[in-house]
């Protein structure tokens, strides 16, 4: 994560530029949050998700760069939002506490992918929505953008629907597929009740 050191104070810029703020708006209408309900933003970065969602919803906005959680806590939030330093794979946060989580094309750069999606599976509450918004390993762009963050010491760990979809199902998801533009997809991801809690 040394690359968004040197990347957060442009970052916005970059993004508005190649617009991402229209992936990030269709990301959110899929969503819909409802009022007072909790949303974890894992890999959050400088927070521009949330320019898209509803005021009522509160945010818990997790990112494992310094530089980047600086700039997201010096924007004006309509949110009620906290924001902490952490890794996906090793969240300090308690178990079934969020209605949602999401990762915006962030996932590629997490090291431990099964952990992080062990640990949401932990922190969804039983039948809360996942959802994850990530580039297709296939397309020309996201190997352009694999390459270039390979060489900028980014793990680049880019998954192809299916292969992501199976490690959700793997962590207890019900999964949902959806495709964004020709180069972006969405998975929804439902948490399963436990047979015990099922059963109760």
């Amino acid at each position: 994560m040394t690359m968004f050191k040197w990347v957060a104070p442009v970052y916005d810029l970059a993004m508005n530029v190649v617009g991402h703020g229209s992936s990030l708006e269709k990301l959110a209408g899929i969503i819909e949050p409802g009022g007072g309900e909790n949303l974890l933003d894992l890999g959050g970065g400088t927070g521009q998700l949330l320019d898209y969602l509803p005021a009522d919803v509160k945010v818990t906005l997790v990112d494992s760069s310094e530089a980047m959680l600086a700039r997201a806590e010096k924007k004006q939030r309509e949110q009620e939002v906290q924001y902490i330093q952490a890794r996906g794979d090793d969240m300090p946060l308690e178990d079934e506490s969020f209605d949602y989580a999401v990762i915006a094309d962030a996932l590629h750069h997490f090291q431990g992918i099964e952990e992080t999606i062990d640990e949401l599976a932990r922190v969804i509450k039983p039948e809360g929505e996942l959802y994850i918004m990530e580039f297709d390993p296939d397309s020309p762009l996201t190997k352009f953008i694999s390459g270039a963050e390979s060489l900028a010491g980014e793990p680049a760990n880019f998954f192809r629907p299916q292969e992501l979809a199976g490690l959700l199902v793997e962590g207890g998801f019900v999964v949902e597929k959806k495709r964004i533009s020709s180069s972006l997809y969405v998975l929804k991801g439902i948490k399963k009740v436990s047979d015990l809690a099922s059963s109760v």
